[in-house]
């Protein structure tokens, strides 16, 4: 199987220019890419589903995890923000960086993508994100970009 497999048969390898991988060829990294998740004896169905279950009171947790998308489960995740069921002082960084952490250990061809990605940058490019992403205009802190690096960096 050539390194090729995953990417496409026309992504550059040697290329320099950053790499979006948000609906990309590299949607793996994508919070919303079909691979489970499992933290603490719990399976979530993507890793969106879990850092939106996990941020907020168990009691409020189960219309989140059984969200049937991942958009889905940012909608349920909002209505328990706006009903006050967020933790209190949870550690957004240190939740995503928990959950990555746990889906490169459980999908090889997560890990086998994310280091194909050499020492290219990574963004998440997505116009209303300045948190996670670049935001519209390339300003955002893009921060599940260099999670990916920061994770890629001690894989290498």
């Amino acid at each position: 199987m050539s390194d090729n497999f995953y990417l496409g048969k026309d992504f550059d390898l040697d290329s320099t220019e950053p790499i979006d991988f948000v609906e990309s060829r590299i949607q793996d990294l994508s919070p919303f890419s079909p691979h489970q998740v499992e933290i603490d004896d719990v399976l979530y169905a993507t890793a969106e589903h879990a850092y939106h279950a996990l941020r907020v009171v168990p009691e409020a947790r189960q219309p989140i995890m059984e969200a049937r998308s991942p958009l889905d489960s940012w909608r349920q995740a909002q209505t328990a923000k706006a009903e006050g069921n967020l933790i209190d002082g949870y550690d957004k960084d240190s939740l995503m960086e928990q959950i990555f952490r746990a889906k490169l250990e459980q999908h090889s061809d997560v890990k086998r993508v994310l280091l194909l990605t050499k020492s290219r940058e990574l963004l998440k490019v997505f116009p209303t994100d300045y948190y996670w992403g670049t935001g519209a205009d390339g300003s955002g802190q893009n921060k599940m970009g260099k999670l990916w690096m920061k994770l890629r960096d001690e894989l290498q």
